[in-house]
C-alpha cells in the first residue's frame, strides 16, 4: 500500500461537527463524503447505473461486489485552533455562532491505497479543495482549505489565468471534456440527471476574506429562490460558491451544477441563479 501526504490549510471557518453532532472534528467520512460527491459531478456521466458502478469500484459500495474504498483517508492534525464564528456574516440581525475550526489551522491528510486508484483520489481532492468547502454552509464559502504542501499543488503565487489553467488541467487528468471558453471553464458534454459540472468561474478578489464571506451571504440573502434551494423541504443548492487565496487575495471560486430538482418541486426561477452569481463574482 502506498501514500501521499498532502498538507493543507483552512481559508475560511469550518463548521464541521464530531461523530455526535457536538464540538468540532476533522472527519475521514466528511472529507471521502466531499470527495464522492465532486468525483461524480466532473464525470457527467449521462449513465447513472455506470456511473454508480464506476463510482462503488474506486469509493467503496454497500452493493453486492462492491466492496470496501479502495483507498483510506487518515488526518493527522498539526496546529489546530477552534473558536466561535457565525455563519451568517451578513445578517443584521440573526448573530448567533457556530463551533468552528478557525482560519490558518493546519492538519495533513494522508491517502493510502493502491496505485491504480491513488492518483484518481489525489486529484479527485485537489478538486474538492478548490471547487468546494468543508461542513456546514460550505456552498456559501465557509470550510475551504488550500493545500500547501507538497509545493506541486501550492497554487497561491499564481494569477487567476494560471489557475484557471491549472483546474483545467487537473479536471481534464479525471475526465477529459473540460475547455475554457470566455475565461470560464465549460463541461463539453451533458451528464445525466444529477448535478453534474456545467462550468466554473472566478470573480473579483477582496483583500479580506471576512468582507468576502458577507459579499456572499448578502448574495445568497437578495436572491432567494427555489433555483437555489430556497424552498420547503430545502434542497442543496446547484450553485456552489467556494473561496481560494492567491497571492494574499480572496476570490470566490463559482461552480454551477446541474439543476436537477423532484417534479413534485416548487415552481423556480432559473434567471435567479444569473443574478445570484453575477452579485458574487462582481
Amino acid at each position: 500500500m502506498e501514500n501521499i501526504t498532502l498538507k493543507c490549510r483552512v481559508i475560511t471557518p469550518m463548521f464541521m461537527a464530531g461523530a455526535d453532532r457536538r464540538g468540532v472534528e476533522l472527519r475521514p467520512s466528511e472529507f471521502k463524503g466531499m470527495m464522492r460527491f465532486w468525483w461524480r459531478a466532473i464525470k457527467a456521466e449521462d449513465n447513472i447505473e455506470d456511473l454508480r458502478k464506476k463510482e462503488a469500484e474506486i469509493f467503496g459500495g454497500t452493493g453486492e461486489k462492491e466492496g470496501k474504498s479502495k483507498v483510506k483517508i487518515k488526518i493527522v492534525p498539526e496546529s489546530i485552533s477552534t473558536g466561535k464564528y457565525w455563519p451568517l456574516p451578513h445578517s443584521g440581525t440573526k448573530k448567533f455562532t457556530f463551533d468552528c475550526i478557525e482560519k490558518d489551522s493546519a492538519f495533513n491528510i494522508v491517502l493510502m491505497g493502491g496505485e491504480k486508484f491513488l492518483d484518481i483520489f489525489r486529484n479527485t481532492f485537489v478538486v474538492s479543495t478548490i471547487l468546494g468547502g468543508f461542513g456546514k454552509r460550505s456552498r456559501r464559502g465557509f470550510g475551504s482549505i488550500e493545500i500547501i504542501e507538497p509545493s506541486e499543488f501550492n497554487f497561491e503565487d499564481f494569477e487567476k489565468e494560471e489557475y484557471i489553467e491549472k483546474i483545467l488541467e487537473i479536471l481534464n487528468q479525471i475526465e477529459n471534456r473540460y475547455q475554457i471558453k470566455d475565461s470560464k471553464i465549460v463541461n463539453t458534454k451533458k451528464g445525466g440527471n444529477y448535478p453534474w459540472i456545467k462550468e466554473i468561474e472566478i470573480g473579483r478578489g477582496e483583500s479580506d476574506w471576512e468582507k468576502l464571506l458577507k459579499k456572499i451571504g448578502n448574495a445568497s440573502h437578495n436572491h432567494k429562490n427555489p433555483s437555489l434551494g430556497n424552498a420547503s423541504p430545502r434542497m442543496a443548492s446547484p450553485i456552489y460558491v467556494s473561496v481560494i487565496k492567491l497571492k494574499d487575495v480572496y476570490y470566490p471560486i463559482v461552480t454551477t451544477l446541474n439543476s436537477f430538482f423532484p417534479k413534485s418541486y416548487h415552481s423556480f426561477d432559473l434567471n435567479k441563479q444569473n443574478d445570484f452569481k453575477k452579485e458574487v463574482l462582481s
